[in-house]
C-alpha cells in the first residue's frame, strides 16, 4: 500500500504561528475562540499553498480537531446522538441533549 506524505515547513511564518497556537490552544476552553483561531490558521495555511488532503491532514489541523473533540467530550455515541438531534431540529422539533461540564 502506498503511503502519501507531506512536509510541514517550520521556517514558514504562517506554519510556525499556526503550530504555536495549536499547542497553546490545548489549554483553552472557549469554543468560540478556538474555532476562530483554527479558522484564521486554516485560511493562512491555505494561502501558503496547502489545500485539500494536505490541509485536512496537517498536524495543525489534527491538533485543533483533537482539542475540539476533547472539549466536546466526543464519543461515537455522542456523535450519533448529535446527528439524531440535528435531524429533529431540522424538522422543527425540539431536541434534548446531554451537557457534560468541563
Amino acid at each position: 500500500m502506498n503511503q502519501t506524505t507531506s512536509i510541514a515547513d517550520g521556517n514558514n511564518p504562517a506554519v510556525k504561528s499556526a503550530a504555536q497556537d495549536a499547542n497553546a490552544v490545548q489549554d483553552a476552553v472557549n469554543l468560540i475562540a478556538i474555532v476562530g483561531c483554527f479558522h484564521r490558521h486554516l485560511m493562512a495555511l491555505r494561502q501558503t499553498g496547502l489545500g485539500s488532503d494536505d490541509l485536512n491532514n496537517h498536524p495543525v489541523s489534527l491538533a485543533f480537531v483533537s482539542k475540539l473533540n476533547s472539549l466536546c467530550r466526543m464519543t461515537t455515541e455522542r456523535e450519533m446522538a448529535a446527528f439524531s438531534a440535528i435531524d429533529r431540529i431540522e424538522q422543527g422539533e425540539t431536541a434534548e441533549y446531554e451537557v457534560i461540564p468541563l
